[in-house]
This record gives structure tokens, C-alpha cells and sequence, in this order.
């Protein structure tokens, strides 16, 4: 019997500022989220879970998406 698979989805929020273009809003967003998580800081998140009875089905569970 295969063990249970579960697909994770985190969403954190965090705002930025100073930055032009949506590739460096999402970088700046990396960055300051990277800097909170090492900080010990909280961050505001919502977590989705689902089980996954059929890989072929899903969606990929790679690559940046917003």
C-alpha cells in the first residue's frame, strides 16, 4: 500500500515597495519573506491541502505562479 500524498499550497503576504516591473516585485517579495522565515519572524499565511489520488491529473507542482 503507497503511503497518502498530500500537495501543500502556502500563501504568505507580504507588501512591497520601490520596485517596477512584477518579476522584481516577486523577487523583493522572496527576499524580505526569505529574511522574515530566518529572522524567527511571523508571517501572515494561509495554508490549502489537498490529497493527491492521481499525479497525472493535477495540475504540475512546480514553477512560479501569481
Amino acid at each position: 500500500m503507497e503511503p497518502t500524498q498530500w500537495l501543500v499550497t502556502l500563501t504568505f503576504r507580504v507588501t512591497v515597495s520601490g520596485v517596477r516591473s512584477k518579476d522584481d516585485s516577486v523577487a523583493a517579495g522572496l527576499e524580505q519573506l526569505k529574511q522574515g522565515l530566518c529572522s524567527g519572524e511571523e508571517m501572515p499565511m494561509e495554508a490549502s491541502v489537498r490529497r493527491i489520488t492521481n499525479l497525472v491529473e493535477e495540475e504540475p507542482i512546480f514553477g512560479v505562479r501569481w
